[in-house]
């Protein structure tokens, strides 16, 4: 580790105004920037160091960012020194306008973007929306043949990727494995000193909280028959996708829009709750894009999923005599994590003024720190990883107001697939699958999660 990495205010940083590039070109061809001092200073420190094959971590509208040329084969290796990322989890590319994207796909008489893509990205970009595009000059198979780009909304990643001239590679700020950073102050107590991070560029909160949805589009066809894959759930829901998918069939029945290769199909119910929208990647082959095949978001300390009964089916195969009851959730739960004797402090994170959240804070007995998740998947999204990390416990940030919690276990309260909630209950899904490893084995490969972990409580 090298000397304290350094954390460049930016918080003023919706002074930064965007105009949209002239009709007849689309808007999102050369926008034009301006960027007002002392935001300007701080970019220009940024973009000497990406310039000078060093990563800098920044905000986005997802999660925050550790970014390095794209272009710069030396500066990518060191993204994946300081994440100790394995080295066929890919990264997605983040660009500012389509100029920059159209400079990193195959020439125009080879590839053009399809009219699925530019409908996407007109409707989602700058936004939590990653397509796949072909390669320029792919090795060969089984190297992936594609690139994940995307285009970020929030202002200052813009004006980075802007000011820098630069396409720039990202994965979430923080080692592998580990909870992703929606504050600058996680990204400090990750990666504060890490040889070749140059700098922090505190955004502020992050405003979606999740990293994007990755889609691949690229096996659609005009006329039908096609398919529109979701790699990965993300910021942006399924549904929103396949409304837009719809709009350029004109009708429903066109085509299939998949969830990692399976038929995906609208959930107006409960959630499913089981990993089932985890892509499993054979150990083998390289996954087309981050978060199919390695350990994700898993905290040091276990992690439970607690489902209440209000939005998950009593499944048939737990017994008619378990008790379900909070209180008796809890124990086992207690009785797990136990050390030394020592009685274990839980913490729940829970929705807001939940029929769980009542019933599990009523166990007076018990040592609980909670913290809300607000009331909707997108408050749960915005708040889900700064949670886990609260909970956890490991605040080292040298400024005011970071607690640490230093809970035992987490328990999350489930929820319902529909819009976000299919990208919380994927996170969720994969942090308990993986919390309480450690950073060691988090990055290892993701396994299925465990059962035990998982709890249908009764909270009629």
């Amino acid at each position: 580790m090298s000397a304290q990495t350094p954390v460049l205010p930016c918080l003023e940083h919706s002074s930064i105004t965007i105009t949209p590039s002239l009709s007849p070109s689309h808007p999102l061809r050369h926008p034009a920037f301006t960027i007002p001092n002392p935001l300007l200073a701080h970019l220009e420190i940024a973009s000497q160091h990406l310039h000078s094959s060093r990563t800098v971590a920044f905000a986005t509208e997802t999660v925050y960012g550790l970014g390095a040329s794209a272009l710069d084969p030396d500066a990518i290796k060191k993204i994946y020194l300081i994440k100790n990322r394995p080295a066929d989890n890919p990264l997605i590319i983040h660009v500012s306008s389509l100029d920059m994207l159209q400079r990193l796909l195959p020439s125009s008489d080879v590839y053009e973007i399809s009219k699925i893509q530019l409908a996407l990205i007109t409707a989602f970009w700058p936004g939590p929306l990653t397509l796949l595009f072909p390669s320029p000059n792919p090795s060969q198979p089984p190297a992936l043949q594609t690139n994940a780009i995307r285009m970020p909304a929030h202002l200052l990643a813009l004006a980075l990727i802007h000011h820098s001239n630069l396409p720039l590679s990202a994965p979430s700020a923080n080692f592998s494995g580990r909870p992703s950073p929606t504050q600058a102050r996680h990204v400090y107590n990750d990666l504060n000193g890490a040889e070749g991070l140059g700098c922090i560029l505190d955004g502020g909160d992050c405003g979606v909280g999740v990293e994007s949805t990755v889609v691949n589009a690229l096996g659609w066809k005009a006329g039908g028959g096609g398919s529109v894959d979701i790699l990965r759930p993300g910021g942006l829901g399924v549904e929103e996708i396949a409304r837009v998918v719809q709009e350029v069939d004109g009708r429903g029945d066109v085509t299939e829009i998949q969830m990692h290769g399976k038929p995906w199909r609208r959930n107006v119910e409960a959630s499913s709750s089981r990993a089932t929208h985890l892509s499993r990647t054979e150990p083998n082959l390289a996954p087309a894009t981050p978060g199919l095949k390695y350990r994700h978001y898993s905290p040091r300390i276990p992690v439970y999923l607690l489902q209440p009964s209000n939005t998950f089916p009593r499944s048939s195969e737990i017994p008619s005599k378990t008790d379900s009851t909070p209180r008796a959730v809890l124990r086992k739960i207690s009785a797990d994590v136990q050390r030394n004797g020592r009685n274990p402090t839980l913490g729940l994170l829970h929705y807001e003024d939940s029929p769980l959240s009542r019933r599990v804070l009523d166990v007076s007995d018990l040592s609980i720190e909670s913290i809300s998740l607000g009331p909707t998947a997108e408050s749960a999204a915005q708040r889900l990883f700064s949670g886990m990390l609260s909970l956890e416990g490991s605040a080292k940030y040298p400024a005011n107001g970071s607690s640490s919690m230093g809970v035992d276990a987490i328990l999350m309260e489930g929820c319902s697939d529909e819009g976000l909630g299919l990208a919380v209950m994927e996170r969720i899904d994969k942090a308990v699958g993986g919390g309480g490893f450690g950073e060691g084995a988090n990055a290892g490969l993701a396994q299925g999660v465990d059962s035990e972990r998982r709890y249908w409580v009764d909270v009629s």
